[in-house]
């Protein structure tokens, strides 16, 4: 069986080919975010432009592909009219322009019920209803030609198959999704949160199982990527979800990805919503089990070192930067003259304010490199913390940990704190494989 795996990301696509579950071959294009100020976007032509470009490069027309499946960042809200044309970009997680409409959201509905109905508080951004929320009040005649509202998978699936779809893991970081308590046959969209902020159930897309099928390849959408018409294609999935579904998604099971952002996410058996913990369904249940997932992460982590690459090491290239970042992981010292950081330079998925990065205990000695050991620092320390924080939510878990991401020295010396009972595991092929391993599920069921 043959597999073509997408995964989408702020900031790069990545394709690939599965022959069996060995990787044939892959490919990476680049994504270009907008953010200004408090506003994150992703120009909508510019993702379809490079999913549509990841596509034609790793495909062959001599090679048949068996069934298609993506995953994609969440959240990433999007507004279509009624021949589902997007009317503005799509707003991702660093967005922190809707702080005022979260706290409405909160004090209207109450802080409680809300994270007992959603499984996570309305953070700015971060779930989609706030930014929904920002829109109508800040552009209602824009508002009010939003005809279907949605998530990046739901988008590209119905480029894709003409379907209007969404998974329940996308779904839940819409904040309008009854993801926690639901009533047994009653799991839906939130007719209330939809009122709210001035939608209706219906322009929400239907929602499925990410290991069901959600349509078939258009005959249109098959001749511009040089695809086969009525290949099978499912409905998407979040991207961290993807990687877990590489693992054996056992209660307890860890994931640890170290890459832009630095994620430590948690597979459970029942969900235990906490105000500082995202929490969202795997998105399977129709195939394979269905499992929670338990999320504290630390929202710049490689971003964080790109910045300081571009703006106090623009004089070095890539690899020379890379090398000073690992002397800076060797040296990590305590020490008091070391400058403190704050590493918010993306603020935080889980606050309600808009926190900010900062530098502290800075003196005239101070220089570059302490300031870049300082971050170093910071992203090992935060990691730890949040690990200790997922820990006593969710005592159990397991020793063996599944690891993935680009920074592996980071990574590395991140886990030198952690106890000493655990061991790692890259997991092959990341979230590609993840993806591979769910459509060859969902596919026997056709």
């Amino acid at each position: 069986m043959n597999i073509l795996a997408i995964d989408v990301g702020t900031s790069s696509i990545k394709a690939g080919v599965f022959c069996g579950s060995r990787l044939h071959r892959s490919v990476r294009v680049a994504v270009a975010a907008s953010n200004i100020g408090n506003h994150a976007e992703i120009a909508p032509r510019e993702l379809l432009g490079a999913f549509h470009s990841a596509i034609s490069q790793i495909t062959d027309r001599t090679q048949a592909i068996d069934a298609i499946a993506l995953d994609a960042f969440s959240p990433g809200i999007i507004g279509l009219d009624h021949k589902y044309r997007p009317l503005f970009g799509l707003i991702t997680h660093q967005d922190r322009r809707s702080i005022k409409e979260a706290q409405f959201i909160e004090r209207h509905i109450g802080k409680a019920r809300h994270l007992a109905m959603v499984g996570n508080r309305p953070f700015p951004g971060g779930i989609g209803s706030t930014s929904l929320l920002w829109l109508r009040r800040n552009n209602p005649s824009l508002f009010k030609r939003v005809c279907y509202v949605g998530q990046p998978t739901c988008w590209l699936v119905h480029q894709l198959t003409g379907r209007w779809v969404i998974d329940p893991s996308q779904a839940a970081f819409t904040g309008l999704y009854h993801a926690v308590n639901a009533p047994i046959g009653s799991r839906g969209w939130l007719p209330e949160l939809c009122q709210l902020i001035g939608i209706t159930p219906r322009q929400l897309p239907d929602i499925i199982d990410a290991d069901g099928v959600a349509g078939m390849l258009t005959r249109s959408s098959a001749a511009r990527l040089g695809l086969t018409a009525g290949t099978p294609v499912l409905p998407g999935i979040v991207d961290t979800s993807a990687a877990v579904l590489a693992t054996d998604m056992r209660p307890g099971r860890l994931v640890h990805s170290c890459g832009s952002s630095d994620v430590l996410a948690l597979c459970v058996f029942k969900p235990k919503p906490a105000a500082d913990i995202l929490l969202r369904p795997v998105g399977t249940g129709h195939i394979l089990a269905r499992r929670w997932l338990a999320v504290q992460t630390l929202a710049a982590a490689g971003t964080t070192l790109d910045w300081l690459h571009h703006n106090l090491f623009a004089d070095h290239s890539q690899e020379k930067f890379q090398r000073i970042v690992r002397a800076a992981m060797q040296a990590m010292n305590t020490s008091d003259d070391l400058p403190g950081f704050e590493p918010y330079l993306a603020g935080s998925r889980t606050s309600m304010e808009n926190l900010r990065g900062s530098f502290s205990n800075l003196t005239l000695a101070t220089n570059r490199n302490m300031l870049l050991q300082a971050a170093c620092a910071a992203i090992v320390t935060a990691n730890a913390a949040n690990l200790r924080r997922l820990k006593q939510q969710h005592p159990h878990i397991l020793p063996e940990v599944f690891t993935m991401g680009g920074l592996k020295d980071i990574a590395t010396r991140m886990h030198q704190t952690w106890p000493a009972r655990y061991t790692f595991k890259p997991i092959n092929y990341e979230a590609l494989g993840g993806l591979c391993h769910l459509a060859r599920a969902a596919v026997k069921t056709i």
